[in-house]
């Protein structure tokens, strides 16, 4: 019984051991991903429209980079910072970076000062990965006149396109936003300039595939700065500051009732109409006209504005990468010796043989090559004939060598390649399945051992 015993706490220890060390491996970390400073690969960098932006205005700008044998892998983060001079359109906005096959290799956050692209596994195993972003920003300064933006490239290179700010010198304008709950928020910004205005009217015509939802809010304004302006509170009267009008569901008239000497706000909604339009890149349009003055001819004064939102933010990604390649020969198809004159030749014999052999099959395949390139050099032929032939004649007298200590004649049997196919997995895998195995061979070596003292002990 104090044997049986023994026997069963040493079963217990061994296996306890095996537990301990299968437990530790799996909580080992996997590899962290790597974040990549994307000024290092940028090749090429630039404003793509202008040159003159008002402040208001979007500029476009692309960056194209190019990893070379830099790995790209599952979790791994892409950071490219914008120019100093430069902010992004629309912080917190999110794109997916696509393939030319469409597949979403990544997705990228855009923020104030630059973009970051979170990489999925979809390039794992390529190399020369390449990736092209185009994105929106504003101009982040309040001066005019030319200015420099500097792009900072791989190798501590840089590129710099030059821009030009102008004076926004508009009365009126337009934007829109759309909402996350199928609507359109628009804004007019009337008297821009902040002149005196005599008997104002705003006219409002809602584009298409939009439905004006009734009710305005019109606020006094005035500019912080020469891009930001503030709403001022409590909103103006309907029918004692202004009296307005609503076309259907097309739009609206606005008329003030004294004359307006400061910038004004008119907030209202429309409904998109076709929902499968809010993520399609569609751009809506409404226009607004806004009339002053006394009178008829001269003492009549307009101007218009037309704004647009589209769902797309201007921000976009797309990348490749090509798959693995090797240099190595695709393995012979015959890998075995056939003795063709069942030992009747002499070795001197079999191998002049063999050697004439070697090179009229050379020249056949040559010539095959040729066939296929006609534009071939002749040079390029000998070369491959003179190692097709070297070869041959090398395995014919090795063979004969071969052939020479042997007492009696032997057949040799022809056998089918084989090919093996290893993991190609990350090396994290790799790793793992390498240490599956070195468990394995150790808790069988545990078993051995453990039996050996069972049997000494027993």
């Amino acid at each position: 019984m104090l044997k049986n015993s023994k026997v069963w706490r040493l079963l217990i220890g061994l296996l306890s051991l095996v537990v301990v060390l299968v437990v530790s491996q799996a909580a080992t970390p996997a590899k962290a991903a790597t974040t990549h400073n994307g000024a290092d690969f940028t090749t090429s960098a630039s404003v793509t429209n202008g040159p003159d932006f008002k402040h208001v205005d979007t500029i476009d700008i692309q960056y194209n980079l190019n990893f070379g044998n830099t790995p790209i892998h599952d979790g791994d983060t892409i950071t490219l910072d914008f120019p100093a001079n430069l902010r992004g359109k629309t912080p917190g906005d999110t794109f997916d970076v696509i393939d030319q096959d469409g597949t979403v290799i990544g997705k990228a956050v855009v923020s104030d000062t630059g973009v970051v692209i979170t990489m999925n596994g979809a390039l794992e195993g390529k190399t020369n990965d390449k990736l092209t972003l185009n994105l929106a920003t504003k101009y982040r300064g309040d001066d005019y006149g030319e200015q420099n933006v500097v792009f900072p490239l791989e190798n501590g290179g840089s590129s710099t396109s030059t821009i030009n700010i102008v004076k926004d010198e508009a009365n009126l304008s337009k934007k829109g936003v759309i909402q996350d709950n199928g609507t359109i928020k628009w804004t007019i910004l009337v008297n821009r300039q902040e002149v005196d205005l005599e008997n104002l009217k705003v006219v409002d015509i809602i584009g298409d595939n939009q439905e004006l939802i009734e009710g305005l809010t019109v606020s006094n304004a005035h500019w912080t700065s020469k891009t930001q302006y503030q709403r001022e509170k409590p909103a103006l009267t309907e029918g004692t500051d202004y009296n307005v009008t609503y076309n259907g569901s097309t739009g609206f008239d606005v008329k003030f009732t004294d004359t307006v000497s400061n910038l004004i706000a008119i907030d209202y909604y429309t409904k998109i109409t076709d929902e499968t339009l809010t993520n399609s890149g569609y751009k809506f349009r409404n226009k607004a006209v806004m009339s002053w003055g006394g009178g008829t001819g001269d003492g009549k004064y307009s101007e218009q504005a037309n704004g647009s939102v589209s769902s797309s933010n201007g921000n976009s990604g797309s990348g490749s990468g090509d798959v693995n390649e090797t240099d190595e020969e695709d393995p012979d198809e015959d890998t075995g010796t056939i003795d063709v004159d069942g030992g009747t030749e002499t070795d001197e014999e079999e191998a002049a043989r063999e050697e004439e052999e070697a090179k009229e099959e050379a020249a056949k395949e040559a010539d095959k090559d040729a066939n296929k390139d006609a534009n071939q050099n002749q040079a390029a032929k000998e070369k491959a004939a003179k190692k097709a032939a070297a070869k041959k004649a090398a395995a014919a007298k090795a063979k004969a060598a071969a052939k020479a200590k042997r007492v009696a004649p032997a057949t040799a049997t022809q056998t089918a390649g084989t090919t093996t196919t290893h993991n190609t997995k990350l090396p994290q895998t790799r790793e793992a399945n390498a240490t599956t195995a070195s468990l394995m061979g150790v808790t069988a070596l545990l078993v051995t051992l453990g039996g050996a003292w069972i049997r000494r002990r027993f």
